[in-house]
This record gives C-alpha cells, sequence and structure tokens, in this order.
C-alpha cells in the first residue's frame, strides 16, 4: 500500500495506486504526491 498526500488540502490516502482525486477536497490526482514508506 502506498500513502498520498494531497498538497492541496494535506489530507492523506492510503491506496494500492494513485486516487482519481482527493477525497476531502476534490482535487485533481497531479495533486496528490506519493509519499515513500520506510522499507521492512
Amino acid at each position: 500500500m502506498a500513502v498520498y498526500i494531497c498538497s492541496q488540502c494535506g489530507s492523506t490516502v492510503e491506496s494500492r495506486c494513485k486516487p482519481g482525486k482527493c477525497k476531502s477536497c476534490g482535487a485533481v490526482k497531479d495533486k496528490l504526491i506519493k509519499q515513500e514508506q520506510p522499507k521492512k
């Protein structure tokens, strides 16, 4: 699972693939930035 952060509102989304838009503010997927996860 990857974590995506909305650069517009700061909301986080956990998903396997990049969501189509931010669920909180409705920003387009280009505003969602993948957050790197530490390796286990």
